[in-house]
């Protein structure tokens, strides 16, 4: 399984490694929050351009360790753990690919509009249709969505054909919906493949089938392309 957090994006002009800092919620000073540099050259995947990141991000951990500090071991409340991911900015598409989960790609690229803002310019995550994309799924295996109840805030559904489910269908019509996984014919073989309204696509299949130097992301790309979510 691999989750990719996708990104409207219509400048990155990033292009040379850079470090990424974050306001702390303490005194307001800064501190470092990771990194970002440009990784080798450009990748054409279906005829779309893409300019390959490695990226950095240093999430904060509340949790009691010992480290070595001075010269000794010593108790420490909070530690950062460093997350490395790659990204993809296509230009053609102004779309922003992150290979990490929705918490760290969201907390990365905040950061990173904060101390680039005149070189970056990311609007919010990709919108999915889940109208649209259910009519490319072969059935649905999973849904989220919210209710407005007393005492449920939110339901999930599970199994095949879930969206023959009144509620579920429902759901998905007034755009209550909040995750989808659906089994799409992608690149001539069925894929179960999560979407997010947070901008997540879950590849639940591995693109074994796949001869490619970035397979993953070459099935990220088909994916949206097959649901008309990328033209």
């Amino acid at each position: 399984m691999k989750s990719l957090t996708i990104y409207n994006c219509t400048k990155f002009n990033i292009t040379d490694s850079v470090s990424i800092l974050e306001e702390t919620k303490t005194d307001s000073t800064n501190e470092d929050a990771g990194s970002i540099s440009p990784n080798g050259s450009s990748l054409i995947i279906s005829s779309k351009t893409f300019f390959p990141f490695s990226c950095v991000y240093n999430v904060k951990v509340k949790h009691d360790i010992l480290a070595w500090i001075n010269g000794a071991y010593q108790p420490a409340p909070i530690y950062k753990e460093a997350n490395s991911f790659p990204a993809f900015f296509c230009s053609d598409n102004n779309l922003l690919i992150i290979v990490a989960p929705t918490p760290i790609a969201k907390g990365f690229t905040e950061a990173l509009k904060a101390t680039y803002p005149d070189k970056v310019n990311i609007s919010g995550p990709l919108n999915f249709d889940f109208n649209k994309i259910k009519t490319f799924e072969k059935h649905a295996k999973g849904l989220y969505f919210a209710v407005d109840e007393d005492t449920i805030t939110s339901k999930h559904f599970f199994g095949t054909g879930v969206e023959t489910d009144d509620e579920a269908a429902d759901a998905i019509d007034n755009e209550k919906a909040t995750y989808l996984i659906a089994n799409i014919d992608v690149l001539g073989k069925s894929r179960t493949i999560g979407f997010s309204k947070k901008g997540a696509l879950v590849l639940y299949s591995k693109p074994s089938d796949i001869n490619k130097e970035r397979p993953y992301l070459e099935l990220a790309i088909e994916t949206l392309l097959t649901t008309q979510s990328l033209k």
